[in-house]
């Protein structure tokens, strides 16, 4: 009988804390900061799943660029 093994890495995901996402931003500049509330807020908004792990709060990478994009240029378009 076969033994079969599960690669750690077969379900590789781009799950990062808001924390991490927040940290990221704020590198790119004052223009693209944002607390972690209002980015929680905005991944629900957005349909972002958040999971919980412990203290931190986990959310795909991909998806809160996408959601960070889509805020960012609704607050510029209303001139903040």
């Amino acid at each position: 009988m076969a033994i079969s093994v599960h690669s750690p890495y077969a379900f590789t995901t781009d799950l990062v804390s808001i924390k991490e996402a927040v940290e990221l931003f704020a590198e790119c500049g004052p223009q693209y900061a944002v607390d972690r509330k209002t980015l929680k807020r905005w991944a629900v908004k957005h349909g972002v799943k958040v999971e919980k792990a412990g203290r931190d709060d986990l959310a795909s990478w991909t998806d809160l660029l996408e959601v960070h994009k889509l805020e960012i240029d609704r607050r510029e378009a209303r001139g903040r």
